[in-house]
């Protein structure tokens, strides 16, 4: 499940690029995929030369890959939120699998295998 937010004014394709980049990023991951949500948004002041917010969150497991970041236009907003999610998944699969992690295995109350 997929649930995408979008505030302020913006190119209307843009929910849709969001999550096909998002869920392409959800596809990669090792174990499933509990939940994801996206957060657009489109700030109003144009004196603000990076005004294009982009936040995302994956429930992997019970465990969070949580990215932000900010750009100038929606577009390039979602693809550094698309890199920004990759490289906070691969951290959460190289910690389980480092023999002397921080964590090994789902977290409480998370649905086992």
């Amino acid at each position: 499940m997929i649930e995408v937010e979008v505030r302020g004014e913006m190119p209307p394709e843009s929910a849709e690029y969001a999550r096909d980049m998002v869920l392409g990023v959800a596809r990669h991951a090792r174990d499933p995929v509990l939940s994801v949500r996206v957060r657009l948004m489109q700030g109003r002041d144009p004196a603000v030369r990076r005004s294009a917010v982009a936040r995302a969150s994956l429930d992997v497991n019970g465990r969070l890959a949580r990215a932000r970041v900010v750009a100038e236009t929606m577009h390039e907003a979602i693809d550094l939120l698309k890199d920004r999610l990759e490289y906070r998944l691969a951290r959460l699969e190289h910690w389980d699998r480092w023999p002397g992690g921080l964590f090994v295995g789902p977290r409480r109350g998370a649905p086992g295998p």
